[in-house]
């Protein structure tokens, strides 16, 4: 203005996208599932969700950081559905991954 410079309050600005989705992989033992998946990279952790039936009633089980979890006292001959997705922390806000394919497994 009238030849000189003038400066606004400096902001900061953070963008981040998402992470990409985990690949499941589903593996059962007397009453137990195995859930295990690949690391992928950015994440900071992963969440795992169970149900009854393909499409709905999802229940998150289990929020980690490692690559496998084991949810136990299952029913025998029951059958469950699992999906995970990643996570990543940002300023202390957790920005979500898309959710991986749905795996079903039948109990032992």
């Amino acid at each position: 203005v009238n030849g000189k410079t003038y400066y606004g309050e400096d902001i900061a600005i953070t963008t981040s996208t998402r992470t990409l989705k985990p690949s499941i992989k589903l593996s059962s033992k007397v009453k137990k599932v195995t859930i295990k998946w690949n690391k992928v990279s950015g994440a900071s952790g992963y969440e795992i969700y169970m149900s009854t039936k393909k499409n709905k009633g999802y229940k998150r089980v289990k929020i980690t950081t490692a690559k496998s979890y084991t949810k136990t006292k299952l029913k025998r001959g029951k059958t469950y559905y699992f999906k995970a997705r990643t996570y990543r922390t940002v300023s202390g806000i957790r920005i979500y991954g898309y959710y991986s394919s749905i795996k079903k497994i039948k109990v032992k």
